[in-house]
């Protein structure tokens, strides 16, 4: 009994010091939006569920306005029926306007010291208003526009050509000396809404995008994944197209160290299988196999070449060479690479392995 006497005070302590919160008590967010209105002022919407039991689903959009984000939510608790916290939020909306006036490190600086939001929260560009996002209506009537906006993103990274990305991978991509960093952009199309590419930041600021159909070639060489789509055009008569489906891809960098005549070489392998073909050959058949993987490898290394050139000539570097760099030459400093970036020698090779037809006889 003596030995338990110690932990059991030490629980009483810590149970004494909490402060529980009950749900039905507060207004708790699960989606964030803010827009920049006409006068500078910042527009804040957060999305709270009701939670009862027959209104699943069921959600309200409280919005309030003020001059920083961090006193947004402190607006909108004096108006609301509760206090307004943060505990649940998923994920939080800039539009893009917002973005170039304020800037990101002015943006997210009020999140990362917000001890209620968890580091794997998910930041978004959104083009247009952000308004306009938040009130679309969700096809799934089980979830609010939230956990769906949420999920779509989620779902893009996991099984399409979405990059991973969150607070904490922003914020520790950004904090870098040159500050490049990326977030997914959705827009508005009709009533549905969608990823339509990456926002590219370099020193708080978008000075770029990657359009969606770059999407899978910039995620392989960001990262390893085992999922996502790339659709090509045979460099045949019909000029035919062929969707294949990634098992396995990554990108593997060889670095060399010298100042005087830096290089990169860039090799990334794609595992995968043939998903559609517009050709009404027989796929079985291993020279228009052969055909599809090095048309597919020509195209892959084109369209990579073709971004890296663009980094480079923006002196932006998403691609995080600059670790890569220093990695092999400890010496070399930020403004030594703000001068070599942009002119030095970076080749790409891609290799592709049809592993998969979809085809059987």
């Amino acid at each position: 009994m003596r030995k338990l006497l110690p932990i059991i005070l030490t629980c009483t302590i810590l149970c004494s010091c909490a402060q529980p919160r009950v749900v039905d008590e507060v207004n708790m967010s699960q989606a964030i939006g803010y827009d920049i209105l006409e006068n500078d002022r910042i527009e804040g919407m957060f999305v709270i569920p009701i939670f009862q039991q027959e209104q699943m689903g069921k959600y309200q959009i409280l919005s309030g306005t003020s001059s920083t984000t961090s006193d947004v939510q402190a607006a909108v608790s004096k108006k609301a029926d509760k206090t307004v916290l943060l505990g649940q939020t998923r994920i939080v909306l800039f539009s893009e306007k917002i973005v170039h006036k304020i800037g990101m490190t002015e943006l997210t600086d009020y999140l990362y010291r917000e001890p209620q939001l968890g580091n794997r929260v998910l930041l978004v560009i959104v083009e247009g208003n952000v308004k306009n996002v938040i009130n679309i209506k969700p096809p799934n009537s089980y979830v609010n526009i939230g956990i769906y906006l949420s999920n779509l993103i989620n779902q893009q990274n996991e099984t399409g050509n979405g990059p991973d990305t969150n607070l904490h991978l922003f914020l520790g991509d950004s904090l870098e000396d040159g500050g490049d960093a990326y977030l997914p952009i959705i827009k508005k199309r009709g009533k549905d809404v969608a990823v339509s590419g990456v926002a590219l930041f370099h020193e708080n600021k978008i000075v770029s995008k990657v359009n969606s159909k770059d999407m899978f070639v910039f995620k392989t060489l960001v990262q390893h994944h085992r999922r996502g789509v790339y659709k090509f055009k045979l460099n045949d008569k019909k000029k035919s197209d062929i969707v294949v489906e990634s098992i396995r891809s990554g990108t593997k960098y060889d670095v060399s160290g010298s100042e005087s005549h830096p290089s990169i070489r860039i090799k990334l392998k794609i595992k995968g299988q043939i998903k559609e073909s517009m050709r009404s050959d027989n796929l079985t058949n291993r020279k228009m196999i052969k055909k599809i993987e090095q048309d597919m490898e020509a195209d892959i290394t084109k369209q990579a070449t073709r971004l890296i050139k663009d980094f480079q000539k923006r002196n932006i570097d998403p691609l995080g060479l600059k670790e890569k760099f220093h990695a092999k030459n400890k010496s070399m400093t930020y403004e030594r690479w703000k001068s070599m970036y942009p002119n030095m020698d970076i080749r790409v090779e891609a290799k592709t392995d049809i592993l998969q037809t979809g085809v059987s006889e």
